[in-house]
């Protein structure tokens, strides 16, 4: 019943009245790589092909780093541009740096004496690197759920901006950590973890500096995504699309929620708005 419900939903909105978006946004973790594969499923390795030859720039729009792609199974894959960081940072096809959102003053004073006072396991993300305070069974949990190695333990340096920091921790915690900076937000990506980027960043910033760059409209964009931190995504392009495997905030911030990642569902869901040749 809920994907006969999924389909219905979409059926309305498309007829209502399609458009052909120059851009489209993509989430990583739950949008293009299945939790339960651990993979991009093929029907969208091809969706996304097929948007390129048609003339539609094709983003990546992450929490990860550049240098964690790495080892995401991501190398079937060719994108125009990137934002990465949770939107602190984008790059263009080649790699090179057209916006960095660092987290600065009070509130990276703050997150520096907690990293080095060790009482919860943080996370830092720089440009270049990535690195724990220190790491235990929480750690190792959460990242196993998503693919992703343990983080080496290192130091900051005076030199290398903070452009996010991940806190390992449930939400009971949350609020009290999050009254300490007041010039942060933070975006939940795991019932363990959180981002914490500066108040007036998240995906949006990242997006809009692509946007600039390639001379695009907000209103010839689209995104897809699937967690509490695409809701900001979601609500910004021409039109969200939420997976089917989405969390609340997701689901609430988009126009549109298509079938599961292990359904095909981001496939599926260009080809309902024509974007692609209807799937076999």
């Amino acid at each position: 019943m809920a994907n006969m419900q999924r389909d219905d939903e979409m059926t309305a909105y498309v007829r209502e009245g399609g458009f052909s978006p120059r851009a489209i946004f993509f989430d990583v973790d739950g949008t293009l790589v299945s939790h339960r594969t651990k993979r991009v499923p093929p029907s969208a390795v091809a969706a996304l092909a097929e948007l390129r030859r048609r003339g539609c720039k094709v983003f990546v729009a992450t929490g990860r780093s550049m240098p964690e792609f790495a080892y995401l199974p991501l190398h079937e894959l060719t994108f125009d541009g990137y934002v990465l960081v949770g939107g602190q940072e984008a790059r263009d096809a080649e790699g090179n740096v057209i916006f960095a959102d660092p987290i600065v003053g009070h509130d990276l004073d703050v997150l520096l004496e907690e990293f080095r006072a060790c009482r919860r396991p943080i996370l830092f993300y720089e440009s270049v690197r990535m690195y724990a305070n220190f790491v235990n069974d929480h750690v190792r949990r959460v990242e196993e759920e998503v693919s992703t190695p343990v983080p080496p333990i290192d130091e900051p340096r005076a030199d290398l901006p903070v452009l996010k920091a991940i806190i390992y921790e449930d939400d009971t915690r949350e609020d009290d950590f999050m009254a300490r900076l007041p010039g942060c937000k933070a975006t939940r990506w795991h019932r363990g973890a959180y981002d914490v980027v500066p108040a007036s960043g998240g995906k949006v910033s990242g997006i809009q500096a692509l946007l600039d760059h390639f001379g695009i409209a907000r209103e010839q964009t689209m995104a897809f995504g699937d967690g509490e931190n695409d809701a900001d995504m979601l609500r910004f392009v021409r039109t969200g699309v939420a997976m089917g495997n989405c969390d609340d905030e997701a689901r609430a911030a988009a126009d549109v929620v298509c079938g599961d990642i292990d359904e095909d569902g981001l496939a599926r869901a260009l080809a309902d708005f024509g974007l692609i040749d209807p799937l076999g």
